[in-house]
């Protein structure tokens, strides 16, 4: 019985790459994608938990096996060896090489844990992986953005291990699973919300993901997003305001993406938008939700990660990465052109490609929950409307100064592969939905070839080729809207500066010159404090005496008080006269008195 977690695969491996040469490397790494593959695929259901104890009284399961995790190791197992392979072009530095590794490892590892404690260890993992893929990129804008990226997921790792911690205590269980109402179901939600991009916690992948290098942006647009969108189908127990986040979410980002020039941070939103429909089935809670919602994980690691091989491969071969300085690339790059125009037709779900067999669930689920069909339909119309400006405008376009020659041509042979593979793959499950439908935990079918369904693709493509007909401008290239709900961030940091440098610490100098003020005071008084009583209680008396006493009684009255004033602290008197001694004793009669009474 095979009872390894498929998570130990990536990460052992990653051990030899410091003492391995360049080439080895390069083999070595696909041996280890072979062996996560076959893993995951020879792990039987029936399974025993491997069961530790991190914890004392706790105990931690590092591998669990049931039809949900069967799919989604299979796919990230699938999806990695593809990245491996297209990575295989050239030398990858060794810390993006390791960053790899570690992605699918801890992307198995969330996936086959069996309590939340594993989970959030694997989950701070993922984002230490994700840093190093982030930061191995020569782009300048790369350290900035690894910055950014660290704080979003210090954040979302914190509410996550709140919400574990709060689920732990109230219960007395790790165990996977709805975590109930109040503190922990919130802190969860939002830990599980950063990573899967909800809204407005969503931009650090438009900013992260295009400063990577051509092969980090691959890896990093299936492991961390997705990873969440398990964790969120696995738990469960969500209301329907996680449903209509996905339906804001389907729709902010295809919004978004419509308006880019970058093609990677067009893929980006599409990644944001795209989960949406994930978020929207699982929060609608059905037992055809959550198939719908992890069909169309499978699908989108799949059209997705093809779409960031083809965007990568366009950036090697012509240096630019905009949609307004390519075009033509069509003629030159036929099999990237082919596979773009495969990968970016089933995105915009067209029958016959996975896309739509996957989306046609989704949109099916939700229409239990008012109005968030609706919403989703709406989002795939310009989901359609931003896939034709990728592939006009970056591949069919006719550029007229370009001359024969100049253009590039396909890539190496290893990103060929990984791209051809891929595209099969989408093909194959758009023909035949049943070889993902049947893998799928609650067993729901999928028809996109129903009449009902292909109206509803028809209707679609229908609507978005009057909008681009009628809207000129979609036809067009032009400058990117790059300002997102990160700007909003920006001014309440600046606004938090400029209260921590001005009011803030001006209130605090001023605290400070007070207390420095009363510390004096309280040393020159402690310097002879029968003679400062003496100098406040004449002080005090002086008005009085001005008022009501002769010229020589008040000459006199000022004069003893300007003797003592000016020879502070070295005067030297007594408080302990006659008069004194009596008014003493009245003081401590009195006290007596009250102290008498209340008894």
């Amino acid at each position: 019985m095979i009872d390894i977690p498929p998570a130990f695969i990536y990460l052992l491996g990653i051990l030899l790459l410091p003492v391995l040469t360049r080439q080895s490397r390069k083999v070595w790494t696909l041996i280890v994608g072979v062996a996560g593959l076959l893993l995951a695929i020879l792990i039987p259901p029936t399974t025993a938990d491997l069961t530790v104890w991190l914890i004392p009284g706790i105990e931690t399961v590092l591998l669990t096996v049931d039809p949900m995790r069967q799919l989604a190791g299979g796919i990230f197992a699938l999806s990695g060896l593809l990245v491996l392979i297209y990575a295989s072009y050239r030398d990858l530095p060794t810390a993006e090489t390791a960053g790899i590794l570690a992605s699918i490892g801890a992307a198995m590892g969330v996936v086959y844990a069996g309590d939340l404690i594993t989970v959030f260890i694997f989950w701070e993992l993922l984002a230490v992986a994700s840093l190093m893929i982030i930061w191995s990129s020569d782009v300048a804008e790369s350290a900035g953005a690894g910055f950014r990226y660290l704080l979003f997921h210090i954040f979302g790792g914190t509410c996550l291990l709140g919400g574990v911690v709060h689920t732990v205590v109230t219960t007395g269980s790790a165990a996977i699973g709805p975590v109930g109402d109040g503190t922990g179901l919130l802190l969860m939600l939002v830990g599980i919300g950063v990573n899967a991009a909800f809204i407005p916690l969503h931009t650090w992948v438009p900013d992260a993901y295009p400063t990577a290098s051509p092969v980090g942006s691959v890896a990093l647009c299936i492991f961390a997003t997705k990873a969440a969108v398990f964790l969120l189908a696995v738990v469960g127990g969500w209301s329907v305001a996680v449903a209509y986040m996905g339906g804001v979410m389907a729709l902010y980002g295809a919004v978004y993406a419509l308006m880019q020039d970058d093609i990677r941070r067009l893929l980006s939103y599409s990644i944001i938008s795209q989960g949406g429909y994930m978020v929207a089935a699982i929060g609608v809670g059905s037992v055809a939700g959550i198939d719908a919602g992890l069909a169309h994980m499978v699908n989108d690691i799949l059209f997705k990660s093809l779409l960031f091989m083809v965007a990568g491969t366009v950036i090697l071969r012509t240096g630019s990465h905009r949609l307004s300085e390519l075009g033509d690339l069509g003629r030159t790059m036929p099999v990237t052109a082919l596979c773009a125009l495969i990968g970016g037709l089933s995105l915009a779900g067209l029958p016959g490609l996975n896309g739509a067999m996957s989306k046609g669930m989704v949109i099916e689920a939700a229409a239990g929950v008012p109005y968030l069909s609706s919403l989703l339909l709406v989002s795939a119309v310009i989901t359609v409307l931003y896939v034709f400006r990728f592939l006009y405008l970056g591949f069919f376009r006719r550029v007229v100064e370009t001359r024969e020659g100049i253009l590039p041509k396909d890539p190496p042979a290893p990103m060929k592969i990984a791209m051809g593979v891929t595209s099969l793959i989408c093909i194959a499950i758009g023909l035949f939905p049943h070889l993902l439908t049947n893998l799928l935990p609650g067993g729901t079918g999928a028809y996109p070839f129903a009449p009902i369904h292909l109206i509803e693709s028809v209707g679609i493509f229908a609507v978005a080729g009057l909008v681009l007909f009628l809207v000129q401008p979609l036809r067009r290239p032009w400058h990117a809207a790059t300002t997102d709900i990160d700007a909003l961030y920006i001014r309440a940091g600046q606004a938090v500066t400029w209260f921590s440098a001005y009011p803030l610490r001006k209130t605090a100098e001023a605290i400070e010159r007070g207390i420095e003020g009363m510390v004096m005071h309280l040393k020159h008084v402690m310097a002879n404090p029968t003679v400062a009583i003496q100098i406040a209680g004449r002080t005090l008396l002086l008005p009085l005496v001005r008022a009501f006493s002769g010229p020589a009684e008040r000459a006199a009255y000022e004069e003893d008080l300007m003797y003592l004033r000016d020879h502070y602290p070295d005067v030297q008197t007594t408080i302990w006269g006659g008069g004194y001694g009596i008014i003493f004793i009245s003081i401590i009669a009195f006290l007596y008195f009250i102290f008498d009474i209340l008894r």
